[in-house]
């Protein structure tokens, strides 16, 4: 049987930097890739490598698109037998940050053809050491995913102060006392933890309620019914975007999105540039911009996913409608 390992991680955790620095150090991997919004970005943000990559877009890998979780893992495995890929020796599983590992996992146990051609080896769950603390009081994703993990990897390490470990670990530790941590600077993990297995464990949920002995203000042990109030939406234009002009776009969005946000990722054209510029957002952090040196695949169009949380699932596309305004008033 064809083991996986389901990598997950709340949004801007830090799983696609994990991912890459595994696919630089090993060529036995095929990757399945999900995205909540439509227009897919991680998948062009994973390095050049001779591996398969699929990506599964427009929701979340643990509901809206279990069905095509099941036929990608099929197609791959019969392409396999065939030789139209390479011969790999492990599925990765990167999931949204959305998403609800149990309900990954759900679908390796519950499909009998799956079960007979595939074996879940671990789940590893990325946690930001610089916002841990807050996401796991305020997003119930972040909860569920820490409890579903094998091995906790607590990434950006080099980014905060010794005494910053202590809270977050006993935090991690009081939530899902089994699970392994390791912290990790810069997305530096050893591939060799891809081939430990660790024995399977069941969910366990209940209605929210405070964890004994947490710091103020409380851990949260998510349900089902507290779930999903994230909500994504994308946006794709042509044409070149001047560098200043584009700072004054973010500000603006920024601004409407206000404690909103959750995290915004782009692909951007901008003027005298080969390539496109990379922008990402977590939460009221500062955005991160880096060049890239040319335009992943063929496609070339600039591309939005903005994900934001609350009860209104319009927010963000109404967001996303005034930037678009906004970049047509500049271009024109």
């Amino acid at each position: 049987m064809v083991p996986v390992v389901v990598l997950t991680g709340f949004l801007g955790s830090g799983k696609t930097t994990v991912l890459n620095h595994w696919l630089s150090r090993r060529d036995d991997l095929a990757v399945v890739i999900n995205e909540l919004g439509q227009v897919g970005i991680d998948q062009a943000l994973v390095g050049e490598a001779s591996v398969p990559v699929s990506l599964l877009a427009g929701g979340c890998v643990c509901c809206t698109v279990q069905g095509s979780l099941r036929t990608t893992l099929r197609n791959l495995f019969m392409a396999r037998a065939a030789g139209e890929v390479p011969r790999f020796s492990t599925v990765l599983v990167e999931t949204t940050g959305a998403a609800d590992p149990f309900g990954v996992t759900s679908v390796l146990e519950q499909d009998r053809w799956l079960r007979r051609h595939f074996q879940l080896r671990s789940v590893i769950t990325t946690v930001d050491a610089r916002s841990g603390m807050a996401g796991l009081s305020r997003h119930p994703e972040v909860i569920e995913q820490v409890r579903a993990a094998d091995v906790l990897l607590l990434t950006k390490a080099d980014q905060v102060e010794p005494e910053q470990r202590g809270p977050l670990e006993a935090a991690l530790a009081e939530l899902n006392p089994a699970a392994e941590r390791q912290w990790s600077e810069q997305g530096r993990v050893e591939p060799a933890l891809l081939d430990r297995a660790f024995p399977r464990r069941c969910r366990v949920t209940g209605q929210l309620s405070a964890v004994a002995g947490a710091a103020s203000p409380p851990l949260l042990v998510a349900s089902q019914a507290s779930r999903h109030r994230l909500h994504a939406a994308d946006l794709r234009w042509r044409g070149a975007v001047d560098y200043f002009a584009l700072q004054s776009l973010w500000a603006d969005l920024l601004e409407r999105c206000g404690p909103r946000l959750v995290r915004l990722k782009a692909l951007v054209a901008v003027d005298k540039l080969d390539g496109p510029l990379l922008v990402q957002g977590v939460g009221g952090q500062p955005l991160e911009m880096s060049p890239l040196p040319s335009w992943p695949g063929d496609d070339d169009d600039s591309r939005l996913v903005l994900i934001t949380d609350g009860d209104d699932p319009a927010f963000p596309g109404q967001c996303l409608a005034a930037f678009r305004a906004a970049l047509d008033r500049i271009r024109h």
